[in-house]
């Protein structure tokens, strides 16, 4: 993620998480709409620092009314009259309407997370909150002031409040019509929909803070994930004040017919654009083989791997097809296997940190370098690439400056600007270790650093940025990605590791003979 993209995403977060259009939608629609391709390792906690910065907003723009309820509740409590006071009632409302929105998430949250990040199922939402507004304004009478509410509409929006647990649903939307449908005015329902976000919001907030702080390396993220913050905090203030003086004298159809409109183009895009290659999502493993009764097995292998050497499971499964007595799987979960057949083989691209008691070379592999397919870098000589992990080279224009002969054609001024965005991976993942090995280097990149988690990440960052320089196997590199050749002394200078199976001791003949069929395979 570019500084660009988290300001462009933190102000669309500050004006949707409050108008009623959906911000989980909008966070999902747009970098598909502009086919940014953000890690996944950088969404959650992106996601997690905007929407505190819409906690911030709301907060501060509620401050006093929430310190007046706040006071009116704690003293009825003390009292022990706690339904005495407006004030004080309203703080039991606002905790009545926050149940069902968590009663939703304990509940329904892993049933639901499958249709974030699916740009038709949020376009579908899309149009359930069309529905929505259009039903509070055709349905509601919009006579009843916010000190007339009492404790069946604060359940009542609460409810509706559940229904934006599912991305498209917009939250302000549901909870203004879950008010309007209860006969409040339209400013009154928008009020009390604000106000009753904070409990949701702040909990999340809270839940989300100790995973936020595992996120490996988010120093070096946190650059750009303040400026996100930053734009959310500021955009969601003023977005409020608007729509509560909007309200005033507007109707919610405006927004509904948004709401189709960017629905509809959605999915007019899902429908003629192609698919893209490369996912943030690991790659999905071989189906594990049923073992029959009556199949004459002799041996049973169990195959681990990570994206730096998943693509070779293809010739793995050729080669076990030719051995009938040899069951190949990835998985132990649903079949009973006998510990004297079984031989765990785990594919590891480069040298391990510890030596292993059996492994067999199966194939020299290359690391290479990669950037985007705009930047026109041919080669990188390696004193120059030492420049970029020590920070002295930092800018795409530094490079050109110390380095003009490694392009064939001058960068884009607009690349030139650009800092050179060194993607890594997590320390201790094979990739990052065979880097760590062959360049005697940590990552020593400061703040330019961008923690990927696999390769089918970095695949898919550079694709997305285009100040990106990242590394991965040649065999693991998307077709559209382009290879920057290394050169010492102005040779081409070659990077090859060992692609190995690891076991814990000797594998038995026709495990060995499997190994043996991947060497060929892959030698070809």
């Amino acid at each position: 993620m570019s500084f660009l993209q988290s300001f462009i995403l933190g102000i669309i977060q500050g004006l949707t998480e409050f108008l009623p259009v959906s911000s989980s939608a909008h966070l999902v629609l747009v970098p598909y709409i502009l086919n940014w391709n953000i890690p996944e390792s950088q969404v959650f906690p992106f996601d997690v620092l905007i929407q505190i910065g819409t906690l911030l907003a709301v907060i501060v723009y509620f401050r006093k009314d929430l310190w007046t309820i706040i006071r009116a509740f704690v003293q009825a409590l003390i009292k022990r009259k706690p339904f005495e006071t407006p004030d004080a009632r309203m703080g039991w409302y606002l905790i009545l309407a926050t149940v069902p929105a968590g009663l939703a998430g304990v509940f329904l949250k892993d049933k639901v997370e499958a249709a974030f990040n699916n740009p038709r199922i949020t376009a579908i939402f899309l149009f359930v909150t069309a529905l929505f507004l259009l039903a509070s304004e055709f349905f509601s009478r919009r006579s009843r002031k916010l000190e007339q509410m009492n404790w069946l509409d604060a359940l009542v929006v609460g409810i509706f409040q559940a229904f934006s647990i599912f991305p498209g649903i917009s939250r302000s939307g549901s909870t203004i019509t879950g008010g309007m449908l209860r006969h409040l005015e339209r400013p009154a329902a928008a009020r009390f929909a604000f106000l009753m976000s904070i409990p949701v919001m702040l909990a999340a907030g809270i839940f989300s803070v100790p995973d936020l702080m595992e996120v490996p390396n988010l120093g070096d993220f946190l650059p750009i994930l303040i400026v996100g913050f930053i734009a959310a905090a500021v955009v969601g203030y003023l977005s409020i004040h608007w729509l509560l003086s909007f309200l005033n004298k507007r109707s919610l159809v405006y927004f509904a017919a948004y709401c189709v409109l960017l629905a509809s183009a959605v999915l007019i895009i899902s429908n003629v654009r192609p698919a893209t290659a490369g996912s943030f999502d690991e790659p999905a493993d071989l189906p594990a083989i049923a073992l029959q009764a009556d199949t004459p097995i002799t041996s049973i292998v169990q195959i681990t791997s990570d994206t730096t050497t998943h693509w070779l499971l293809s010739a793995a499964s050729e080669c076990a097809a030719g051995l009938p007595e040899l069951a190949l799987i990835t998985t132990t979960s649903e079949v009973e296997l006998r510990a004297d057949l079984l031989t765990t083989v785990d594919f590891y691209w480069c040298e391990p940190l510890t030596s292993p008691a059996y492994a067999a070379v199966l194939v020299e592999e290359p690391l290479i370098f990669i950037v985007n397919p705009n930047n026109p870098l041919k080669k990188l000589p390696l004193a120059r690439l030492n420049d970029i992990l020590d920070g002295t080279l930092v800018t795409w224009a530094d490079l050109l400056a110390s380095c003009p002969n490694c392009y064939d054609t001058l960068p884009a001024s607009d690349q030139l600007d650009l800092p050179i965005q060194m993607m890594v991976y997590p320390q201790g993942s094979n990739a990052q270790t065979a880097f760590e090995s062959v360049f005697e280097l940590s990552p020593r990149v400061g703040n330019a650093a961008i923690i990927v988690p696999n390769a089918a990440a970095m695949n898919d960052a550079v694709l997305a940025d285009p100040s990106a320089l990242g590394f991965l196997p040649q065999k693991a590199a998307n077709e559209k990605i382009l290879q920057v050749n290394l050169t010492d002394s102005g040779e081409n200078y070659a990077v090859m590791l060992p692609l190995l199976a690891i076991t814990e001791g000797e594998p038995p003949e026709l495990a060995r003979q499997w190994l043996a069929c991947i060497q060929g395979e892959l030698k070809r």
